[in-house]
């Protein structure tokens, strides 16, 4: 077991389990900073359609790693982790406690557990595959990610275009899969050690909370914030719109779906989604403290608050 002292404390579940609000009570509490860990809020001029943190939440408390990307850049594990670990030294410096929140889980694990240094990869292969990938819809992309990588394939929350071409990459253009490379590969860097919390609320609460939460992104204008990326010049197969329910908001706004039969869709894939990454914590990330997230807010920061003072 780890005994090393904790750099900061991540407060991690599903999606629409009431993370952000709890981060910024106990960021307040801790006089903490908090770190988004998340691979689609990072990205700006996305904030409604991925229930990033409000601006009044952006104010009270300083965030990193929310609404800096362009949406037609990547955001791997690895460049998480290393903007990650700059941020906590940043934060510790500071004297204030590194707060980490959100729910792409292998992201935090890249934390936790260090993803390999990457093998160096023939630069023009590299072009020439990821122009032949371009190609391709996405279904045939993950497709051959499976095909190529079965066992990594399963074990991932979701399986997307830009996941999924990384998968391809590595097979083709090193030899061995994506899995090999994380079993058998040196780690990049030094473990970071954190007090993980991770939130749970019964299905159909759950369930709920879900649906309560995408006709609110849409009152909010959800499909305003897609014409405006579309606009600003962001293609649909863009790595940031690989996010669920913008395929949904955008046959909204072509008419190819009613207001009623949008929500239900959204909801129905999120629901989806938040199972896998239920799942996906229980078993990727043991030992997590689990609060149920059906109890008042202050209560659970209080909790938190307790749990990390007595570290």
């Amino acid at each position: 077991m780890n005994r090393a002292e904790p750099a900061g404390l991540a407060i991690v579940g599903a999606t629409a389990t009431g993370k952000t609000d709890l981060a910024v009570a106990v960021a307040r509490r801790l006089d903490g900073e908090i770190i988004g860990v998340d691979s689609r809020q990072a990205y700006h001029g996305m904030a409604v359609g991925t229930a990033a943190p409000r601006e009044e939440q952006l104010s009270a408390v300083p965030h990193h790693g929310i609404g800096f990307l362009d949406p037609r850049e990547a955001y791997s594990a690895e460049s998480f982790a290393r903007r990650a670990r700059a941020w906590i030294d940043a934060i510790a410096g500071r004297g204030r406690v590194p707060i980490l929140v959100g729910g792409t889980g292998f992201f935090l694990r890249a934390l936790l557990h260090p993803v390999f240094t990457e093998p160096v990869l023939d630069p023009q292969r590299r072009l020439q595959l990821r122009r032949w990938l371009e190609r391709q819809s996405a279904s045939e992309v993950r497709r051959w990610a499976r095909r190529l990588d079965p066992e990594w394939s399963v074990r991932v929350a979701v399986v997307d275009r830009q996941r999924a071409g990384r998968a391809i990459e590595l097979a083709v253009l090193s030899g061995r899969s994506l899995s090999w490379w994380h079993k058998r590969a040196e780690p990049a860097a030094e473990p970071v050690v954190l007090r993980v919390f991770a939130l749970f609320l019964p299905p159909e609460v759950h369930r709920a909370r879900i649906r309560a939460r995408v006709k609110r992104q849409l009152d909010e204008g959800w499909p305003e914030e897609l014409h405006a990326l579309r606009a600003a010049g962001v293609p649909e197969e863009a790595p940031a719109l690989n996010a669920v329910g913008y395929r949904e908001v955008a046959a909204l706004v072509a008419g190819r779906l009613a207001r009623a039969e949008a929500i239900e869709a959204i909801a129905r894939r999120s629901w989806a989604y938040a199972r896998r990454q239920r799942t996906w914590f229980r078993h990727q990330l043991p030992g997590l403290t689990w609060l149920d997230a059906t109890e008042p807010i202050e209560h659970l920061a209080a909790l938190v608050e307790r749990e990390w003072s007595e570290r």
